[in-house]
């Protein structure tokens, strides 16, 4: 904005004890902790034979922990019927192999010497009578445990797993809210979630992973995990946290994937469909998906605002809207095995979104300088997304057991949203007045570099080293017009239009150590330093915001086992909410023309100190935390310009957010086809801030509580029904207020991997949100959105191809943590 838009958005600057770059301190820190020596680990090495001393190739070879039978690592015979298993810990074991057709052989005789090759005596399999058709080694895992600075999810725990999607899972997930209508997670109750497949971030918007999760078998998931405190080796930036999906590890060769067709009524048509397809060959791994997701919705919103000032103005909209977002994502990988040390991968990926509106508003107001009482307003608009984004992966093993990765990313992003308004204003008696007409569009083009180098280690058998820097470098141009029509011209409006030029670089480098200290005892703990320059010029005024500041994120995990049910955690961390572009970047949304969604250029960096704990016995599994957020960004925060008496809603800094949070996590199992899993959290919450040259500090008691009933039913039939309600809470000067939604799902499974599944989502129409100012504000505002009526959805899921083959590379890329602070 310019002109009086500057008056509310003034300039402010952040004041830091680092005022440069400190590259000798960065690069001090990560040679330093790759300069230790390594400790080689075992390597061994054998062969499977058959009766007749024949090899048998592709024969599965698994090394499988003594004490607890859990698998360790797997293998797969060279066309000679040799293997290697490499980068072995010292320790108890046995050899399992099999392979169709044969029976399971074991071998537990492994001395380790002196000798880091260990070459074991040739194992013979014979033939199995009952001619197997798969082999599945299976451990007894709780559904929920705790890891280091993690819970974990062990999906093939749960009786009906195999049935449903990955977001049916999610949804059950302890902390994790699943939003059907508008295709979104939350994690602890903040948005920004990262999803990991694997380790690595698909090159998607949050509401096509949606998708894509919607459209994967939970059946082939091994576990999920869910860090709200991530190490240092993650960017600091973000406190919602990561959800990484690691699927099982099957062991092969040849193609597989799945299809996934949706059809879904609400208020309108919805559709859908994904594909995701993985080929692996001794050398060559190709993985890729693609999916298409289109809504149709009548949705609705309404505001309401008083304000007592010189110029009173009492206030009443109502939007009726209909709405049509479409996206196509797709997603392409290759990994190729230069040798039997290094791995190269390339990945490309992207989006193409719209978003159409159509929209009709009426404003009752009474404006005690003017005679209107009534506006319509009508909005045609286009929210247009357009992503390409690729990446090039290079894994190297050293003989040592180091290991190196290197990453280069390159994201562009085109974002184009015009819109037309046209506003007719009537008075008291219904007489029309005159017409306004409005054009407004936003061009913005975003560029990404990312580069990354991480290194790790062991040093010894208790000992995990890594390290690693990286630097990300963005640059975006902000074009925001506002024209209105003169007669037949249209004139530009420079109070409501924006051009600017933003640059944003990120340096960072960390070191993390994990230590055994003993058997039951685990102590985790990194450093990492991130340098950050922001700089933001408009046409009126170079150096607008001019950032240069630098900071250290120390994380601390300390785990102890006391038994084999009993388990305690106590964790730190600290880290930085960065405001998304969107929001730093000017735009202007019109609902009346007296309230405008817009941008901030004042909003200042948020950031965030956790403490911990957990205690877990057996699927039980309490946590405690306690946060301190400094300057914590909160949205839709009205700011009053009483010159022209305007409300404007943008993303806003409060000084201080003090929170005391517990989780408590509590599944059984009725029966062996009844199962329950129910997650309860509360909160209390303490914010101070000065808001509008004002004093404010309140605190408010919250809580959320979800349940889950599953009910596997004779014939491949299950029955879900699910509950989520979460209470009120504060968000600066807004209450936002209760809301809930009641699921229920019927599925059939078939033969031949088939699924179909129906479900109705919202049943009472009761997960709506709605806000409403504080009685301490200067004036009072109170809003409802409605995003849709109940839905109901029918999905097919069809598998194809050998479903024991390699898993894709678990390797993530450099832009993991970018993207998020793009969104549409």
């Amino acid at each position: 904005m310019k002109g009086k838009a500057k008056s509310i958005m003034a300039c402010q600057c952040i004041k830091h004890p680092y005022n440069s770059f400190p590259l000798p301190l960065v690069f001090g820190l990560f040679f330093l902790a790759i300069s230790f020596p390594g400790v080689s680990q075992y390597s061994i090495n054998g062969r499977i034979e058959d009766v007749n001393d024949a090899g048998v190739p592709f024969a599965n070879v698994l090394l499988i922990n003594k004490s607890d039978s859990i698998l360790v690592k797997g293998a797969v015979t060279d066309g000679e019927g040799y293997y290697t298993i490499s980068k072995v810990s010292k320790g108890e074991y046995i050899i399992e192999s099999y392979m169709v057709g044969y029976a399971k052989s074991y071998f537990s005789d492994l001395n380790f010497g002196e000798q880091k090759k260990l070459i074991l005596e040739d194992i013979i399999l014979t033939e199995d009578i009952q001619k197997l058709d798969e082999v599945v080694i299976r451990a007894d895992k709780p559904l929920y445990e705790m890891e280091i600075g993690k819970m974990v999810i062990n999906i093939s725990s749960s009786i009906t797993s195999s049935g449903q999607s990955v977001i049916d899972i999610l949804e059950k997930s302890p902390g994790v809210f699943v939003n059907r209508q508008n295709y979104s997670f939350s994690l602890g109750g903040k948005n920004g979630v990262i999803v990991l497949m694997n380790g690595k971030r698909s090159r998607m918007d949050i509401s096509a992973v949606y998708q894509m999760l919607e459209g994967i078998n939970a059946g082939d998931v091994e576990k999920i995990e869910i860090m709200t405190v991530p190490p240092a080796k993650y960017d600091a930036d973000g406190d919602a946290g990561f959800i990484n999906i690691v699927m099982k590890k099957a062991i092969g060769l040849g193609t597989n994937g799945s299809v996934m067709v949706n059809l879904g009524y609400g208020s309108g048509l919805r559709t859908g469909t994904s594909l995701n397809f993985n080929h692996q060959a001794k050398k060559l791994s190709i993985f890729g998906n693609y999916s298409y997701n289109s809504v149709k919705a009548d949705q609705f919103f309404n505001l309401y605002r008083e304000t007592t000032n010189d110029q009173q103005l009492t206030l009443s909209s109502s939007m009726d809207r209909y709405s049509n977002p479409t996206a196509h994502n797709y997603r392409l990988g290759v990994d190729y095995l230069l040798n039997d040390k290094t791995i190269l991968g390339v990945l490309v990926g992207g989006y193409n979104s719209q978003f159409k509106i159509y929209s009709s508003t009426h404003s009752f107001f009474n404006y005690s300088v003017s005679p209107d009482s009534l506006v319509e307003l009508n909005r045609k608009g286009n929210n247009r997304w357009n992503q390409i984004m690729g990446n090039i992966n290079l894994q190297h093993t050293f003989e040592k057991g180091q290991v190196i990765y290197i990453d280069l990313d390159y994201l562009r992003y085109d974002n184009y949203n015009p819109g037309y308004y046209i506003n007719d204003y009537f008075d008291d008696w219904g007489m029309f007045l005159r017409r306004e007409e409005n054009l407004i569009s936003k061009s913005m083009p975003i560029n990404i570099w990312v580069a990354k180098l991480n290194y790790s280690m062991k040093i010894g058998s208790k000992v995990l080293l890594e390290s690693g820097i990286k630097g990300t470098l963005s640059d975006l141009i902000n074009d925001v017009e506002f024209e209105e029509k003169k007669k037949d011209d249209w004139i530009m409006n420079e109070f409501f239009s924006d051009y600017s030029e933003l640059t944003e670089d990120i340096y960072a480098a960390f070191s993390s150590w994990k230590i055994d200290i003993n058997e039951n005892t685990t102590l985790n703990a990194g450093l990492r330093f991130e340098h950050t320059a922001t700089y933001l010029s408009t046409l009126d005024e170079d150096g607008l915001v001019d950032r240069k500041y630098g900071d250290f994120f120390p994380t601390l995990y300390l785990s102890r086992k006391i038994n084999k049910n009993n388990l305690i955690q106590l964790s730190y961390g600290r880290r930085i909410t960065r405001p998304t572009f969107n929001e730093i970047s000017a735009f202007v949304l019109l609902i009346d023309p007296y309230t405008i969604f817009t941008g901030n250029t004042d909003i200042l960096p948020a950031y965030t100190n956790s403490i911990k704990g957990d205690y877990s016995y057996k699927n039980f599994i309490f946590s405690l935390q306690y946060s301190h957020d400094k300057n914590a960004i909160l949205n839709f925060q009205p700011k009053y310009d009483p010159g022209n008496n305007i409300m404007l809603l943008i993303s806003d800094n409060i000084d201080r957010r003090e929170t005391v949070a517990t989780t408590i996590t509590f599944p059984f199992q009725v029966t062996d086809w009844w199962e329950m899993q129910n997650n309860f959290s509360g909160h209390w919450q303490l914010i101070a801030t000065d808001i509008n040259h004002e004093i404010y500090k309140r605190s408010q008691i919250g809580y959320q509580f979800n349940s889950t009933m599953t009910f596997k039913l004779p014939n491949k039939f299950t029955l879900e029904l699910s509950g989520f309600y979460v209470s009120p809470v504060i968000n600066g000067y807004m209450n936002v207020l209760s809301r809930s939604f009641v699921n229920f799902g019927i599925q059939k499974e078939f033969n031949n991997d088939r699924t179909l599944r129906f479900s109705c989502n919202d049943i009472f129409e009761k997960n709506q949100h709605r806000w409403e100012t504080d009685d301490s504000a200067p004036f009072y505002t109170s809003m409802h959105y409605k995003f849709d009526d109940r839905i109901f959805n029918i999905t097919y899921t069809q598998k194809f191809g050998n479903r024991n083959i390699k898993a894709v590379r678990k390797r993530s890329v450099g832009s993991e943590e970018e993207q998020k602070r793009v969104t549409n």
